[in-house]
C-alpha cells in the first residue's frame, strides 16, 4: 500500500511538472516571440523551433554581391541544418520598420568578427505571427 501511495504520488508530480511548463495550445507566438526564436535559433546553430515560426510559404532570398538565391522554407531548413554553427561572439541588433496589427517588417543585424549579415524579416499574422519572407545581406 505504502509503494502504491509513493508511485501515485510520483505520477501526480510529473502531470503537474508537465502541465506547468506546458504552452496552452491556444496561446500563440507574439511578434517578439518570433524574432526572439529566430534569433537564437540562427545565432546558436539551431533550427529546432523554426519550422514552427516559418510560414509554409516563406520565401528566402540571400544576397551576395551581385548573386541572388531564393529558397522555400525546406530548402532553407535543409540548408540551415547542415550548415548551422555556433557563434557565440555574434552581436545583433533589431530594429522595427514597419509595425502592424497584420503584418509587420524587422531589421536584424548579426554582427560576426569579419563581415555583417542584416536579415529583413517580413511577418504576418494569420494564424498566430509567422515569418513570410526573409532577404539576407553580406556586408
Amino acid at each position: 500500500m505504502k509503494t502504491l501511495k509513493s508511485l501515485l504520488a510520483g505520477i501526480t508530480l510529473l502531470f503537474v511538472c508537465v502541465a506547468v511548463n506546458a504552452k496552452p495550445a491556444n496561446l500563440k507566438e507574439t511578434k517578439d516571440d518570433v524574432i526572439k526564436t529566430y534569433i537564437d535559433d540562427i545565432t546558436k546553430g539551431k533550427i529546432s523551433d523554426l519550422n514552427t515560426i516559418f510560414d509554409d510559404d516563406l520565401e528566402f532570398d540571400m544576397q551576395r554581391g551581385d548573386n541572388v538565391n531564393t529558397w522555400n522554407k525546406g530548402q532553407l531548413l535543409d540548408y540551415l541544418k547542415n550548415n548551422a554553427t555556433a557563434d557565440p561572439s555574434v552581436k545583433t541588433t533589431t530594429t522595427v520598420t514597419q509595425d502592424g496589427d497584420e503584418a509587420s517588417v524587422v531589421k536584424v543585424e548579426f554582427k560576426y568578427d569579419s563581415y555583417t549579415r542584416i536579415d529583413t524579416i517580413n511577418l504576418a499574422h494569420t494564424d498566430g505571427w509567422k515569418i513570410i519572407k526573409i532577404k539576407s545581406e553580406f556586408k
